[in-house]
């Protein structure tokens, strides 16, 4: 564990100068009280910080023990960020702990409450946190540390991958991540612009591009989207898309290569599934509505049209157009996620495609010689029987949890349907925030850890977290056998 400490203290520093953006804002609105809730935590993290860096020495790091940093890095960011929900807005620590995790894994579910006024009961400064965390979350707090802090080398590298990222967007991960920076700032500058010149308020237009392009949805409205028209919905639905295509892919976009835009295999994915589910949706729910709830489930954005029962949170009754079969669908376009290095999570449409390839593959194989040489081809590149196979078996694993979160949910909530529980832990595992309503603040506490543990999983795609319970495991100290 000494060898992650010294790059742990300088994950402390990044959580400090995440916390302390804060204070202009607090300062901004007049919410004086706020700020020693975002200055105390800020200030322990920095102290934090330097006694790690000054005691222990930098070394290099094994994937293991990258995973391990990584994993840790999320919880202690999200331990960090609930203090401004406990002490500014009274949420007891789990349900703190959650709304901090929902931001920082850009998942969305909200602990908070439509207020009396028909507002979110928070603060503007809280508001505003939630968006920065989904902000800072979406990209990856690693990207964030390797572009500011760390140097290039196998260190920076190994975080990068324990991330869930291999794309490499210049020569090395440090000029990787400035690179993602850069394209990200643009989008959310170009998306705040876009909704502030068709009519949307500019406080409402900064924190929607914000968690837009972090395909996040925390949102400032209680109703989300449900109040906006036409053409605030469709900047929606391009930041969103924009937002779930892989960096790498908008680096080529940005140079003019507009072919390899619209010929990536992912890009071209989802618009068909968006298309294939918009054709089944459109008939309950309408044309628009159906396009919009399709992108935000697929990109795992959670913004919403339909009716509310509270921020991001879709109002499914029993014989409303959002019935099972509605529920069912957006559910499997969670499950699939959006770009492969990308702000998205859930199992990620390059995955999607290899697994449904792949069956055609084997039953092509199958009519053919045991010799017969059958490469495994899509979108241009060769795929090796073990990268079909690592593929198949994340996929596993991954509906594996999400099925033992939702029956865990599903013993915890008696009271709810089969189908809003699968929903919501499709929801929470793909940090999607689209909601049945079964997450509330209300929520037995076996219930909000769960999804806590699904939120982590999904944001850090499984083997950081089972790193980081093996390593602690390990340290377990065992009684020695008498001889």
């Amino acid at each position: 564990m000494k060898r992650v400490l010294y790059f742990l203290g300088l994950i402390f520093l990044v959580i400090a100068g995440i916390m302390l953006i804060l204070v202009p804002t607090a300062l901004f609105f007049g919410e004086w009280s706020l700020i020693p809730w975002f200055l105390i935590p800020a200030a322990t993290a920095l102290i934090l910080g330097f006694l790690l860096m000054w005691k222990f020495e930098r070394k290099e790091l094994t994937l293991g023990h990258a995973m391990v940093l990584v994993a840790s890095t999320w919880i202690l960011l999200s331990l960090f960020g609930s203090i401004p929900y406990i002490f500014g807005s009274g949420l007891d620590f789990l349900s703190a702990w959650f709304e901090s995790m929902s931001g920082f894994t850009a998942t969305g579910l909200t602990m908070f409450e439509m207020g009396e006024t028909g507002a979110i009961d928070a603060h503007q400064t809280i508001l505003f946190w939630r968006s920065v965390t989904e902000w800072v979350g979406g990209l990856g707090v690693i990207v964030l540390f390797l572009a500011a802090l760390l140097g290039a080398g196998k260190a920076a590298r190994r975080m990068y991958e324990a991330e869930a990222r291999t794309d490499r967007v210049e020569v090395n991960v440090r000029l990787t991540a400035k690179s993602i920076w850069k394209i990200y700032l643009l989008y959310t500058i170009l998306g705040a612009l876009a909704f502030y010149f068709v009519g949307m308020p500019p406080w409402e237009s900064i924190n929607h591009s914000m968690t837009g392009i972090a395909t996040g949805g925390f949102s400032v409205t209680a109703d989300s989207f449900a109040g906006y028209n036409s053409p605030e919905l469709v900047i929606a639905v391009i930041i969103m898309l924009m937002g779930a295509t892989s960096f790498a892919v908008h680096r080529k976009l940005i140079g003019g290569q507009w072919r390899e835009f619209f010929g990536n295999i992912e890009v071209k994915m989802m618009f068909f599934l968006i298309a294939l589910a918009t054709i089944v949706l459109v008939w309950s729910v309408g044309f628009e509505d159906a396009v919009f709830q399709s992108a935000s489930a697929l990109t795992g954005t959670g913004f919403s049209v339909a009716e509310q029962a509270g921020p991001n949170q879709l109002a499914f009754v029993s014989g409303d157009a959002w019935g099972p079969l509605q529920k069912s669908i957006l559910s499997c376009l969670m499950i699939s996620g959006g770009g492969f290095g990308s702000t998205s999570s859930a199992i990620k449409l390059i995955r999607t495609v290899i697994i449904l390839k792949a069956v055609y593959w084997l039953i092509k194989r199958s009519f053919l010689p045991k010799r017969a040489v059958v490469p495994f081809k899509l979108g241009g590149e060769v795929y090796s029987e073990g990268e079909v196979m690592q593929t198949s078996v994340y996929a596993f694993i991954y509906l594996l949890v999400l099925m033992g979160g939702a029956l865990v949910t599903m013993m915890a909530m008696s009271g709810a349907s089969a189908i809003d529980v699968f929903f919501e832990s499709a929801s929470a595992q793909g940090n999607v925030g689209l909601s049945t309503g079964v997450t509330s603040i209300t929520m037995p506490a076996i219930a909000k850890g769960t999804f806590i543990i699904q939120m982590l999983f999904g944001r850090l795609e499984i083997l950081p977290v089972f790193a980081l319970i093996g390593h602690m495991i390990a340290k377990i100290p065992r009684r020695r056998e008498a001889f």
